[in-house]
């Protein structure tokens, strides 16, 4: 009897079987999942450690953090008095009482300290691409990222607290978003702008020179911080955000997105842009020589997967001279 009352205690306590019942974290809690599915949990215990906590489970009106510290401070000293009381008397007390009180006592003042941590310390996926990288990510809900070079993503997973899928993105990604049976809605947070989804594909700018939010596919909403300004989005269809407004217009898809092929797809682009995104991708200096240099344009696809053999697509039009050393790269016309 004893021993199933401190196995009982022990799965009660295991961070890995309340981040398994609460949701809190996607990485323990699958790993208790893979304990159980092997059979090292017994089915008995883990139903009954369910059935106390379901008993006991806190109400959807979450208390403060504060209201749990003062609770957590007088369910300490009410145990200590028990304890006393439990030393000073001879009335010997069912063995099935005491074990209940105790473990409802530790189960509220562990699922306290659990919650607490978890709304402080949610659980986020951190990813960061380096320099002219590619990589795709794929999340519990089955939505893929594909990050473009010296990006920066956060992902926070849904929990007790936190019912949105929520991203925050730095750099430039492409998104294809997968809707849930709860059509929880999925946010991508840049620097002063919100994008709304629920299922859809898109792709999102965000770097010093511009912020922009190209859909390709369903629809999605996007929201100025500053001004609440805000626009619904049609396949094809881009957003731009300058000081605080919104614009919205016809966007190329194939241009824009070319990097996922690890392409440049210039389209009458002026060389002042082409510098802006080299420099983004790669993490270099490009320098433009001469003073009608900025204002020429190119149209031309060039590989962006390696930065060697780009600045030789670029000298092979015959338009341009590039000249780099080390992390500055100069170009200027081509000297006829």
């Amino acid at each position: 009897m004893n021993n199933s009352r401190e196995k009982l205690e022990e799965v009660l306590l295991d961070e890995h079987f309340l981040s398994w019942y609460y949701k809190t974290d996607q990485e323990k809690g699958r790993l208790w999942e893979e304990r159980r599915s092997r059979g090292e949990v017994d089915p008995f215990l883990l139903e009954e450690a369910i059935e106390l906590l379901e008993q006991l489970k806190i109400s959807e009106a979450v208390p403060s953090a504060v209201q749990i510290a003062a609770a957590e401070a007088r369910l300490w000293e009410q145990l200590e008095e028990e304890s006393e009381e439990l030393v000073e008397t001879t009335k010997v007390i069912p063995w099935y009482k005491k074990t209940l009180s105790i473990a409802a006592a530790v189960i509220l003042l562990v699922s306290a300290a659990w919650l607490v941590r978890s709304y402080l310390q949610p659980n986020l996926l951190d990813v960061k691409t380096g320099f002219g990288e590619v990589s795709t990510i794929e999340l519990e809900d089955g939505s893929d990222i594909t990050l473009n070079g010296n990006t920066a993503l956060k992902y926070r997973h849904p929990d007790f607290f936190h019912k949105d899928r929520e991203v925050w993105l730095e750099g430039e990604g492409f998104f294809e978003v997968q809707s849930t049976p709860e059509k929880k809605p999925f946010i991508v947070h840049l620097d002063g702008l919100d994008i709304h989804v629920t299922g859809t594909q898109f792709n999102v700018y965000k770097r010093s020179d511009k912020t922009e939010v190209l859909l390709t596919e369903g629809s999605v909403i996007v929201t100025s911080r500053l001004n609440k300004d805000t626009v619904h989005l049609l396949p094809g269809e881009l957003a731009s955000l300058e000081n605080g407004k919104i614009h919205k217009k016809t966007g190329n898809s194939s241009q824009i997105i070319g990097w996922k092929e690890r392409k440049f797809i210039f389209e009458n682009t002026s060389l002042e842009e082409v510098a802006r995104s080299v420099e983004a991708l790669y993490g270099i200096d490009v320098q433009l020589e001469g003073d009608t240099t900025s204002r020429m344009t190119i149209s031309a696809i060039l590989p962006s997967d390696n930065l060697d053999v780009f600045i030789q697509s670029l000298e092979a039009t015959q338009e341009f001279s590039v000249k780099r050393d080390g992390k500055v790269v100069t170009i200027g016309p081509a000297v006829r």
